[in-house]
């Protein structure tokens, strides 16, 4: 059914939700975990008070006030910028000749005095008062030729040079500075600089766009002030600026200020995205069995959870004693070596950054999980756990020490330090042990310890196996071996398949003396019912297995090994019994319900149950005899499509006929033989 069909409600509840669920609260609870474990401390103090503790600077931080100022400071440096105008000397040449052509026409008329001065007050370019005109036009013509001479080398002495409107003040400081020294009389000398002053302006006109532009580039050039990380803001026993708590106000550190750093929180998003996305994208890619089971995601989600947890608890103590490689050894064990090489190192990362970058932790971590997640790799007994604890120690303890030598050349310190890395391997190993019991009863999680735990001939249910059904027993034993070398052989589970071959007939304790290996006398119970109810007692141990295997919490593996061990094959004996009697009868009714084999282990049992019932079924067999029963079992189930679902590829097929017989030759025993029905006979009992 499309998901467009569903009910909202089961839509909701499906497996694809929890999933989603899942992940949402690991992402939310992974960032609130660390963003909590990076954000630094808070601090009560205001500006005026007297500092009781150095206060650093958790990151990188840019002091604004500070370089405002500095900016200011190197844009009131820059001089403004001007443009020389020669037509501002030229008209004050021109302005001034003009003065004197005008006064010596005026002199040079035969007006009357009142009239001359009314006519050069009206027409002089220059002003002057009444005093002033009067004078120059009673003086000797010497006098003017002075005067004039004087006033225009003045002028362009003056003009030449560059001024502003700063500078027009000394300019005409030092235009009265050449009269007061010149050889004209007191009365004259007032007059001409009146006369000079007047012609004398800026020639160097303020460039508005250049100064800006000067002034946006040296704001452009000042290095910003930053407080680096590490750096004091704030040194024990000084006084607190105002600007220093602006400085821990843009750092989110004081307790007033519940302001989030939104840069420091997106980094974090990012990274844990980024982590999340790569083993997402690894084990759609490469490993087929986290998929199949949500139980593993979620069993990872809670060990990232975990170890959060525990960073943020012991930070303060010492990072070194951190049990991180706990993540390693667990998902190793429960999962795969790669992935847990993988998570350790996004861990590791993560955990890094959590302890401000902590050198000899990180190193310590990458090394010490790494050297874990490799040791644990078929790890069947609990001891395994212990020596690689031992691996783990030993590898923090020169991973510490390494870098220890490295950044210090206080030997004893570092040998010091480096025994921490003794402590974090043995806690992050009984974390590991201690926490599986958890994840195999809360995930339904199967692991090497469950596995071995299941195949002590002590286990409740093996022995009711044993006391109600010794041939089963017997015969359980032998497929075990015999499924355990295959699945060695090609590289499959076989601690797995050897635990399922325990109990892949565990469902046979229901009604023992109807399968042949119990059966200790000639009497034959199914001489006496139909082949069709006989098929129904044989076809049920299967279902009677799983309900046993559920009653007793098996593991859903290994239930999934006793449901698929027959597949949907044939009971060809009471098929062929039940032909002879009714030749319409329906070759569906005497298959197995299923379902097909979906593992390679799976498969591996099917064959080994068939060819040690089919072969135990021989008298004296000889090796070729064998190794055709072995062939012809193997060749019938191909052609009945068992193995279609199961993964198994030709090669594997090929070596695991070779695994069978190599087997077959090392345990077999003399058999009673049968006729060729009978083979099937005792095939099909099994």
């Amino acid at each position: 059914m499309l998901i467009k069909d569903m009910p909202i409600k089961k839509i909701l509840l499906s497996q694809k939700a929890y999933l989603i669920y899942f992940t949402v609260i690991y992402i939310v609870a992974s960032i609130f975990l660390f963003y909590t474990a990076i954000t630094p401390p808070k601090f009560d103090i205001k500006a005026g008070d007297v500092a009781q503790i150095d206060i650093k600077a958790p990151k990188d931080i840019v002091d604004n006030l500070a370089t405002q100022k500095k900016i200011q400071e190197a844009v009131n440096s820059v001089n403004p910028k001007y443009d020389y105008d020669e037509n501002v000397a030229q008209e004050s040449y021109v302005k001034l000749t003009d003065f004197f052509n005008k006064l010596r026409n005026i002199r040079k008329s035969n007006a009357q005095p009142d009239e001359k001065l009314n006519t050069l007050k009206e027409i002089l370019p220059i002003k002057l008062d009444d005093q002033s005109l009067k004078t120059l036009l009673s003086a000797e013509d010497n006098t003017i030729i002075a005067v004039e001479s004087l006033a225009i080398s003045t002028e362009k002495a003056t003009m030449s040079r560059q001024i502003t409107d700063d500078a027009l003040s000394g300019a005409l400081s030092s235009v009265k500075s050449v009269i007061d020294n010149s050889d004209l009389s007191q009365d004259l000398k007032p007059i001409v600089y009146t006369i000079i002053s007047s012609v004398i302006s800026p020639n160097m006109i303020y460039n508005t766009s250049e100064t800006e532009l000067a002034r946006k580039e040296a704001a452009e050039k000042v290095e910003p002030v930053v407080y680096k990380k590490g750096q004091n803001i704030i040194v024990s026993g000084e006084v607190v600026t105002s600007d220093q708590i602006q400085v821990l106000k843009a750092l989110g550190l004081l307790k007033n200020n519940s302001r989030i750093d939104i840069a420091m929180l997106s980094g974090i998003i990012m990274l844990l995205l980024l982590s999340l996305f790569i083993t997402v994208y690894y084990i759609n890619r490469l490993n087929k069995k986290v998929k199949e089971k949500n139980a593993y995601i979620q069993i990872l989600y809670l060990l990232g959870i975990i170890y959060y947890f525990i960073v943020i608890a012991l930070k303060n103590i010492n990072p070194l004693l951190i049990p991180s490689e706990m993540l390693a050894l667990s998902v190793s064990v429960i999962l795969d070596p790669f992935i847990a090489i993988m998570l350790n190192t996004f861990f590791s990362i993560i955990g890094g950054m959590m302890l401000n970058f902590n050198q000899a932790f990180f190193i310590m971590s990458i090394f010490g999980g790494t050297i874990g997640a490799i040791k644990m790799v078929n790890s069947k007994q609990r001891i395994d756990f212990v020596k690689a604890g031992i691996y783990v120690s030993a590898v923090n303890t020169l991973s510490i020490l390494g870098v220890g030598l490295i950044n210090s050349n206080n030997i004893v310190s570092v040998l010091e330090n480096s025994l921490w890395g003794i402590i974090s391997g043995a806690f992050s190993v009984i974390l590991a042990i201690g926490l599986l019991p958890f994840w195999e009863a809360g995930f339904d999680i199967i692991t090497p310890l469950k596995l071995l735990e299941l195949s002590n001939p002590n286990n409740p249910l093996l022995k009711r196996l044993m006391m109600d059904a010794p041939g089963t027993y017997h015969h359980s034993i032998i497929v075990a071996n015999l499924a355990e070398a295959a699945s060695d052989a090609i590289g499959a589970n076989s601690l797995l398949t050897r635990v399922g071959a325990y109990y892949h007939d565990i469902g046979k304790v229901k009604r023992p003396y109807f399968f042949k290996e119990n059966q200790f006398t000639d009497e034959n119970l199914h001489d006496k019912i139909s082949p069709d109810l006989s098929t129904l007692v044989i076809t049920s141990h299967v279902k009677d297995g799983v309900e046993l295997a559920k009653k007793y919490k098996l593991p859903e593996d290994i239930i999934n090994l006793i449901r698929e061990h027959h597949g949907t094959s044939l009971v060809k004996y009471f098929y062929s019994k039940a032909l002879k009697a009714d030749d319409l009868c329906e070759e569906d009714s005497f298959r197995y319900t299923g379902p097909k084999p979906q593992t390679k282990e799976s498969a591996i049992l099917m064959l080994a149950d068939s060819i040690e019932a089919s072969v135990r079924s021989l008298s004296e067999p000889t090796d070729d005899e064998i190794e055709a029963m072995v062939n012809k079992i193997i060749d019938d189930r191909l052609k009945d499509g068992q193995l279609d679902e199961s993964n198994l590829t030709l090669k594997d097929i090929k070596v695991l006929s070779k695994s069978f017989l190599t087997s077959l030759n090392g345990i077999f025993h003399h058999r009673i033989e049968y006729p060729e029905i009978e083979n099937n006979k005792a095939e099909v009992l099994q």
